[in-house]
């Protein structure tokens, strides 16, 4: 009953952000998506630290699906529970299917997610995509090199 719980949650917040997603619309994203967040590929890794960030990055995305023919974006709980004591908190699989007018626009793919409950709302909080993001670019490029290059310094820093 609980397990069923947290994947109707998690599935409602896919359905929610990829409407928003794809209807280009901010506002109603930043209502299901947690700032801080983070994002990541194989490759890279990004943190969105506000809502200039979340929209500069949702904005590219949805430009480079839009680019590739997607019209529909459909994501799919695959699994969900809610983490170990903490009634507060969800971990879940996913898999992203992206159409266009002939059939997948782009290979399908699979990604892990954490949601939390924040003033009473589930957002996500943190997103893997299990791919390497030069294959899509989920991730803006600008903002992820901008990122890898703050911790490369901070790396030579620290040494």
């Amino acid at each position: 009953m609980i397990k069923a719980m947290a994947f109707h949650i998690y599935q409602q917040n896919l359905d929610v952000v990829s409407r928003a997603l794809m209807a280009g619309d901010l506002s109603e994203m930043m209502r299901h998506i947690a700032i801080p967040n983070m994002m990541s590929t194989h490759d890279t890794e990004i943190v969105m630290s506000s809502p200039e960030e979340l929209d500069i990055v949702m904005s590219d995305f949805r430009a480079q699906l839009l680019a590739r023919g997607v019209e529909t974006y459909t994501r799919t709980c695959l699994e969900a529970d809610f983490v170990a004591e903490r009634g507060d908190m969800i971990a879940g699989s996913h898999r992203t299917v992206m159409t266009g007018r002939h059939g997948d626009a782009i290979t399908p793919y699979l990604n892990h997610s954490v949601l939390m409950q924040i003033d009473g709302q589930w957002k996500g909080i943190w997103l893997q995509a299990i791919m390497d993001n030069t294959e899509l670019e989920i991730l803006s490029p600008d903002i992820a090199a901008a990122q890898a290059e703050a911790r490369r310094v901070l790396d030579r820093i620290r040494r």
